[in-house]
């Protein structure tokens, strides 16, 4: 019986590795999932280059999983041996009044997978079973993985009140990333009828377009969005990025600017500009889960509902054995990536 696993992790500034680490068993409660794949997320490539470390050094990353019921422990009922799932990669109190009402990433205890709790760069990984999401075994796993992008981009149009109840006239996606493509495609998945990107190079506009965005905007500056009017924003892109005068000089009255970018420092923000606008700001962390309203359920119906042809954004698949590499690729636009795929 194998005991071992393998795992990508952190090891300090710039630096991640694979390492050997003991194969989890899951206590009460908890499952453990053999990964299938993992995604790479630009939030690891911010945590892995922020010169003042945030992830422990030896912490296995990785939060966006899919991967196969392998274990259950005691008290898990409603799961089989190989079943393919999805993991929505939240540790909670479950007792505090935001995990009662369903809003568990504003939990005062949360910790990531990936982050705080051991990832998916990982043969296997341990979590609770109520993390856990079915997903047709005809969607391939790297495709199942795209479930957290796209359950962050359902939040962050949701916490902004935008939904495919209530679409904005207009919306803007500052950044074509991933997450700011995945944005994109819940929007037009909900029928946006008026959604523009801004994006720095010819594969992430290439992209957006074959995701049905009507306008893709090279703004190189904050003037060149002045008079775009848009009643939502949403800032994809975080890290160090001044992109919020930018947001601000692109939102039409009343706006609304929803901000999805996990940044690394201060922001610098235009209070004039923002003031005449009554604009609002609105923080978008992670996904929540209010009864009939799962960010993550919506992301995985869309996933496997949808026509729509998503295999585009899945530019790069690398082995594990290769974590240092799939970080490069991830890192150096020059090679096209928008989402990297680690594979067990």
């Amino acid at each position: 019986m194998t005991t071992g696993m393998r795992a990508g992790v952190y090891l300090k500034p710039g630096r991640v590795a694979l390492a050997e680490r003991p194969l989890p068993e899951p206590g009460p409660g908890e499952v453990r999932v053999r990964i299938t794949a993992c995604g790479l997320c630009g939030t690891d490539l911010h945590l892995v280059h922020s010169p003042r470390p945030i992830v422990a050094p030896g912490s296995t990353m990785g939060h966006e999983m899919a991967g196969l019921v392998d274990a259950l422990g005691p008290e898990v009922d409603g799961l089989d041996s190989g079943e393919p799932v999805v993991v929505e990669p939240l540790a909670t109190c479950g007792d505090c009044d935001p995990c009662r009402e369903g809003r568990d990433s504003i939990c005062r205890d949360l910790e990531l997978y990936g982050l705080r709790r051991p990832g998916g760069f990982a043969d296997a990984v341990v979590v609770p079973a109520r993390r856990l999401y079915r997903v047709p075994e005809t969607l391939a796993p790297s495709l199942a993985a795209l479930a957290e992008p796209f359950a962050v981009a359902v939040h962050g149009l949701r916490v902004a009140g935008f939904d495919d109840r209530r679409p904005p006239a207009r919306l803007l996606i500052l950044g074509a990333g991933a997450i700011g493509l995945a944005v994109a495609a819940v929007a037009r998945a909900w029928g946006f009828d008026d959604i523009a990107i801004t994006a720095r190079h010819e594969h992430q506009a290439r992209l957006a377009k074959q995701l049905g965005v009507h306008h893709v905007l090279d703004a190189a500056s904050s003037d060149d969005l002045a008079g775009v009017d848009a009643d939502l924003v949403v800032e994809t892109v975080g890290g160090t990025a001044n992109t919020m005068d930018a947001a601000a000089a692109a939102l039409a009255p009343g706006g609304a600017i929803s901000i999805l970018g996990v940044f690394l420092g201060p922001l610098t923000l235009d209070p004039q500009r923002l003031l005449g606008r009554e604009a609002r700001l609105q923080w978008s962390n992670c996904y929540a889960r209010r009864p009939g309203e799962s960010d993550f359920e919506e992301a995985v119906r869309l996933l496997t509902a949808s026509v729509a042809d998503y295999s585009g954004l899945l530019t790069h698949e690398v082995p594990l054995d290769d974590i240092e590499r799939a970080f490069e690729i991830a890192g150096d636009k020059r090679t096209g990536a928008v989402k990297v795929s680690v594979i067990p």
